[in-house]
């Protein structure tokens, strides 16, 4: 109810202010206060955005204060603050709200997801087509996940537009093509006409002719041709020219049997983290930075891995 109040009364003249001096010097600290606030936060959410435009993680392992690495984003923050000594009285002083917890971080990820949601919004509905782009993949926890990506014309110029990850209900075509359909028909205004294109991966349930993710996304939107992704091509044709070469193709057998042998087994997974502390990326033969990324970690580890 206080709330309620002070919300209407917000922006008015307020006869207390013009009869109480003391109410007048609580509120002219109250906005010194709101002002400082707003002050750290921004230093924060700048931190936030120096990580994301240069793709580095935010969390680190150890995040305790005794650690000697807590993660790029809370020594980015410490780093601010022996530069900036209202920041640093904040990060030394706060009890209630510091700003640099996991919880706070995702909370302002979110909101700052929204805002960007927002300028998408407005140059879809500014731009006369639009192509969509999906493609599953797993993360580093092997959970599946799908991404979404928009292409279309702002300003006279192509651009390229994430979206966001989503988890469907599951594997198969429907759920696939359910998730990517809930995204679109509120961005188009299910405007038939408007989605002229769609690109997935060369994977059957994505490009199948029959009942599949494109022939079930082209029922809704007739114009939205499918088209294979270059990337993923490019990705094929370097497996196949690699596979050519018998000792190429026997280590990547290998590599792919070794990742299997852990990620099957939760005892071999728990033994795995025990000695090395890292996973083994599974193998995908469409997805080259996969077979990478496996190559990085079996090296970077080989001592570990023989014990």
């Amino acid at each position: 109810m206080n709330n309620v109040f002070s919300f209407s009364i917000l922006g008015k003249l307020n006869i207390r202010t013009q009869l109480n001096s003391a109410y007048r010097n609580d509120l002219i600290k109250h906005n010194n206060q709101v002002d400082k606030n707003r002050y750290v936060l921004n230093k924060i959410i700048n931190c936030i955005r120096f990580c994301g435009a240069f793709e580095l993680a935010l969390r680190g392992h150890d995040e305790k204060e005794n650690s000697e690495n807590r993660g790029i984003f809370k020594e980015l923050v410490n780093f601010s603050a022996e530069l900036d000594n209202e920041l640093k009285v904040h990060i030394q002083s706060a009890k209630l709200f510091k700003g640099t917890s996991k919880t706070t971080q995702n909370e302002l990820l979110e909101c700052m997801l929204d805002v960007y949601h927002e300028e998408v919004k407005k140059e879809i509905a500014n731009s006369p087509f639009v192509a969509v782009i999906a493609d599953e993949t797993t993360d580093v926890a092997c959970e599946f996940q799908l991404v979404i990506i928009f292409r279309y014309l702002c300003k006279g110029q192509p651009v390229e537009r994430f979206w966001r990850f989503y988890v469907p209900d599951g594997h198969d075509a429907k759920s696939i093509a359910a998730c990517v359909l809930n995204v679109v028909n509120p961005l188009l205004d299910q405007n038939p006409n408007k989605l002229i294109a769609q690109s997935y991966d060369g994977a059957s349930v994505m490009s199948g002719e029959l009942n599949d993710v494109q022939k079930i996304i082209k029922e809704t939107y007739p114009l939205a041709n499918y088209v294979h992704c270059y990337a993923h091509q490019l990705n094929l044709i370097m497996t196949s020219a690699c596979s050519v070469n018998k000792q190429a193709r026997i280590f990547f057998h290998n590599l792919s049997g070794l990742c299997s042998f852990f990620s099957t087994s939760p005892q071999r997974t728990k033994i795995l983290d025990e000695i090395v502390n890292c996973r083994l990326p599974r193998s995908s033969q469409t997805r080259w930075n996969f077979q990478s990324r496996g190559v990085h970690t079996v090296y970077e580890n080989r001592k570990d891995l023989k014990l």
